[in-house]
């Protein structure tokens, strides 16, 4: 008799662990276009932006990471509307994954608008100010669906130079396009509870020091930057890690 209740008492132990272990998580879902994919870089499953940023976090709030990249080449919010059916399986995916393994709400940090600014060439280019939230708002709204106590931080596109023209052109329209966009997700944070607007400093910084961390590419308006290099990662990683972590510890503080 001794040994069964010592054994059901191991058993509740053990039990007990993982639900505290799952407790301990912190679930991350990137969505993005090339940038947040990590192209260019000689091994981006060890230095796109998501893998440093998430690792960033844990360290931040002291916690265990999960964590997905949906970051797609050339991807603009009309490839992550779900009746596309394209980018968004991907979501989807990532979702289920993490949900089978964690009881904890994901966030969701978001970064589109490189692509949707251009003057043509990525799928819907150029994308309104009002499409480009309709289309940020739909592809939420689903998310709302599948994760009912998700958390949504919204991180500025950072800087392209002006004459960034490769199979798609952007040029100075395109990069004014950008900046516009900048005002939508601040609305969109102000009119959403569970939405955050994200990093505002990663735009300036690739600006000023963008010969030093991204990478020099030619084009067909000569040559222009518009992906971060490795070291570059690591610096976009850390702007995106300190919004991550403090709208996760603002949204802490809502719910108290």
């Amino acid at each position: 008799m001794k040994r069964i209740v010592c054994l059901i008492v191991l058993l509740c132990s053990a039990s007990l662990a993982v639900a505290q272990s799952r407790k301990a998580t912190c679930n991350l879902i990137f969505i993005g276009n090339s940038i947040t994919e990590g192209v260019l870089h000689a091994d981006k499953s060890k230095t796109a932006p998501p893998v440093v940023a998430a690792e960033m976090v844990g360290k931040i709030l002291s916690r265990d990471i999960i964590f997905r990249n949906c970051g797609r080449s050339g991807a603009t919010t009309v490839d992550f509307l779900p009746s596309e059916q394209r980018d968004f399986v991907r979501v989807e995916k990532a979702i289920r994954e993490i949900q089978e393994i964690s009881y904890e709400p994901i966030v969701f940090s978001i970064m589109l608008g490189t692509n949707d600014s251009a003057n043509f060439g990525p799928k819907g280019s150029p994308v309104s100010n009002e499409d480009y939230e309709r289309n940020l708002m739909t592809m939420i709204e689903r998310i709302r669906e599948l994760c009912p106590h998700a958390l949504f931080v919204l991180q500025r596109p950072i800087w392209y130079s002006p004459n960034t023209h490769n199979n798609s052109q952007y040029l100075v329209a395109g990069q004014k396009r950008m900046v516009g966009y900048t005002d939508v997700l601040i609305d969109i944070a102000s009119k959403n509870a569970d939405i955050y607007f994200g990093d505002n400093e990663a735009f300036d910084y690739f600006r000023a020091k963008h010969h030093k961390f991204m990478f020099a590419e030619d084009g067909k308006a000569g040559t222009f930057y518009l992906h971060p290099n490795e070291a570059g990662a690591k610096k976009l990683a850390r702007f995106w890690a300190e919004a991550i972590a403090q709208s996760i510890k603002s949204a802490n503080k809502k719910t108290r």
